[in-house]
């Protein structure tokens, strides 16, 4: 069973879904307030295999601080297997927790890509800060992902968060087969 949905999160309460698997959404807004925000999105639906979160429509970001992002979900995304994140900003403190809590809440999967979405002109929200890029290892010390084959992380700035992540993900993979890492493009250009 599949839903695709483009639009505000508040305005649908996915109830009674055991059977949905794979769920592709495209917020216009982006507004998580409180910690619960982010957990009732995917506590009704234990059967998700594939997620596509799609953040390239998002014209509204109404948000607390990055602290009501949990580091991992309440109930674990125990059938995920595939997630695919477009159009975050992983140099953005908000975006960088949720892309962490959602892959820290999925222990078997098999496959990551990420597109980021960089802008060289453009003043970050919110930086990760360096406290929180030295916890990034700590908050993986009791993960592996010994299903993870293939990971794909396009358009990486070189942040230090970035770079704890990608080898968070190579230190914590037996089984990974493939990783692609390709830089930002504007970075590429520039060297």
């Amino acid at each position: 069973m599949s839903f695709v949905f483009t639009g505000n999160i508040h305005f649908i309460h996915l109830e009674n879904v055991p059977l949905l698997s794979h769920v592709s959404y495209k917020p216009i807004a982006f507004s998580v307030e409180a910690e619960h925000d982010l957990t009732n999105i995917f506590e009704s639906i234990p059967a998700l295999e594939n997620l596509c979160w799609n953040h390239y429509h998002v014209d509204d970001v109404d948000t607390g601080p990055a602290e009501v992002i949990p580091t991992r979900l309440p109930s674990a995304l125990n059938c995920l297997k595939r997630l695919y994140i477009s159009w975050i900003t992983l140099g953005e403190f908000l975006e960088f927790s949720f892309a962490l809590c959602l892959i820290r809440s999925s222990s078997n999967l098999e496959e990551i890509e990420i597109k980021v979405y960089v802008d060289p002109d453009e003043e970050y929200f919110e930086p990760v800060p360096p406290n929180a890029v030295d916890e990034i290892p700590a908050s993986f010390s009791d993960m592996t992902f010994n299903h993870l084959r293939t990971v794909k992380i396009y358009g990486v700035a070189g942040t230090e968060a970035e770079m704890q992540l990608i080898m968070v993900l190579l230190a914590k993979s037996p089984a990974l087969v493939r990783m692609v890492i390709k830089p930002v493009e504007w970075k590429i250009k520039n060297l």
